[in-house]
């Protein structure tokens, strides 16, 4: 096959979703600071953190896979492995942003963003309120990484408020 032929195929967990149902989800936390920098320290961490956690570092890669009801078709595309990526960066998924007065209008507005393809599908928001005595940190995770509740031991492995 040329890549022409399985360029449309993309990758599996991908085409199942749409820009009108996607197939991440997120969850926002928002913190009382005790600076104004709280946030900048809280994304500092936050990226310390992530380098520690080995789920993670992991993208998500599509397989051929034999398919036993299609026997006609002794490989079919359909499945998905999870792998760990090499030059896996976690500044490249925790990211600062400017100081908000609504964090659910900017966690709203994140959430409809898709993420990125070849990379560990997840990101880490940190929002620093406007007055400077709250910060808000939305995770955001796509289904083939983690589940709900994957999800949340994952947030909880960076979220450890021992530092904080």
């Amino acid at each position: 096959m040329t890549s022409d032929v399985l360029a449309p195929l993309d990758l599996a967990f991908w085409n199942i979703e749409s820009a009108q149902h996607p197939m991440h989800l997120g969850a926002l936390g928002v913190f009382a600071a005790h600076s104004p920098t709280a946030g900048v320290h809280a994304a500092d961490l936050l990226a310390a953190r992530a380098a520690a956690v080995p789920g993670l570092r992991m993208r998500i890669r599509d397989v051929w896979r034999p398919l036993a009801f299609a026997p006609s078709f002794p490989t079919a595309f359909g499945g998905a492995v999870r792998e760990p990526t090499r030059d896996f960066d976690p500044l490249d998924h925790v990211r600062l942003h400017a100081p908000t007065a609504d964090f659910h209008a900017v966690a709203g507005s994140l959430m409809q963003r898709p993420l990125e393809r070849g990379k560990p599908p997840w990101e880490a928001h940190v929002l620093p309120g406007e007055d400077g005595t709250s910060f808000a940190v939305l995770f955001k995770f796509h289904h083939a990484l983690a589940d709900g509740l994957r999800a949340l031991t994952l947030a909880a492995a960076v979220m450890d408020p021992m530092d904080m």
